[in-house]
C-alpha cells in the first residue's frame, strides 16, 4: 500500500538487484500527460539497460501518475523504474529526494515533460 494515499501502488523499497553504474532522477507533479514519452525514451537509451535505474520521485501528485508508472515498474526488467513519493513540496525537494535514493555513481536529471535522445545517457556518463 502506498502510505501517503492509501491505494495500492509501486513501491519506494523496490531496488535493482545489483548496482546501477547510473541514476536517472525524474522529479513529477502532476505530469500524467508528459511521463509515458519521458519513460519511453528514457527506457529505451543506447546505455546498457542493466547499468542504470530511472528513479520516479512524485511531488504529490493528484491525477494518475502512480498508475502511469506502475505499467514500468510492473515490467520488472532493466532499465529498473523505482517509485517514490512524497508530500508537495517543489522540484527541488523531489531531485534531492531522488538522489538520496540513488545507488548509480553517476547521477543525472531530467524532467517529466522531457523526451531525451537516445544518446542521451551514453553521452552524460561519459
Amino acid at each position: 500500500m502506498n502510505a501517503h494515499n492509501g491505494k495500492e501502488g509501486p513501491s519506494e523499497t523496490a531496488v535493482p538487484p545489483a548496482a546501477p553504474m547510473a541514476s536517472v532522477v525524474v522529479p513529477v507533479y502532476n505530469g500524467a500527460q508528459s511521463l509515458s514519452a519521458c519513460l519511453d525514451s528514457l527506457t529505451s537509451q543506447d546505455f546498457p539497460a542493466d547499468r542504470y535505474e530511472i528513479i520516479v520521485v512524485d511531488d504529490g501528485s493528484t491525477d494518475t501518475t502512480p498508475e502511469i508508472v506502475r505499467q514500468y515498474y510492473a515490467r520488472q526488467a532493466p532499465p529498473f523504474v523505482r517509485y517514490c513519493r512524497q508530500t508537495n513540496q517543489g522540484p527541488a525537494s523531489a531531485r534531492n529526494h531522488g538522489a538520496r535514493l540513488a545507488q548509480g555513481s553517476i547521477l543525472v536529471f531530467t524532467d517529466a515533460d522531457c523526451e531525451p535522445a537516445p544518446n542521451w545517457l551514453s553521452e552524460m556518463c561519459k
